[in-house]
């Protein structure tokens, strides 16, 4: 599912990168019960001032560590694909079921919609209509002609 074009598809003014953002974190690993504490890891961000208590997230702060532990025993890799990262409209966000709806309604217009001529074709379109115009007056500046004649023939008999 192209989850831009169902947006798109529900909300006709919206703007990407706007309005939402689309994103796409790729295969991401995923922690089964208990596996944080054997991963877990403290990262120094900077040492504290003499006299200060160090504090976590400003002196310091912890992590997971995947080399530490075994996929497929302690972690998955999980393919979660593309989600809306960002709302920033007053309407309500769509819900999984709202977008594949509006994905299937999208491919329906899509499929229904008539094919657009490509510049040679237009060109042979209009050339075409062109002719038969000039056909049309040509035979009616025929038909014309054959009055006059049939009139001046019956003022002149």
């Amino acid at each position: 599912m192209n989850i831009t074009l169902a947006l798109k598809h529900l909300f006709s003014d919206i703007q990407a990168n706007e309005n939402f953002e689309v994103q796409d974190n790729g295969p991401e690993p995923v922690l089964r019960p208990g596996a944080e504490e054997k991963g877990r890891v403290r990262y120094e961000i900077k040492p504290p001032e003499e006299g200060e208590k160090p504090a976590e997230g400003v002196h310091y702060r912890y992590g997971i560590d995947y080399k530490l532990l075994t996929e497929g025993e302690d972690y998955d890799i999980v393919e979660r694909g593309p989600y809306i990262a960002v709302w920033n409209l007053d309407k309500p966000k769509p819900t999984e079921a709202e977008l594949q709806a509006a994905w299937v309604a999208y491919q329906e217009a899509e499929a229904n919609k008539p094919p657009e001529l490509t510049e040679l074709e237009q060109l042979q379109k209009e050339n075409l209509l062109l002719k038969s115009q000039n056909n049309a007056l040509s035979e009616r500046a025929d038909f014309i002609e054959d009055i006059i004649a049939e009139m001046a023939m019956r003022v002149y008999q």
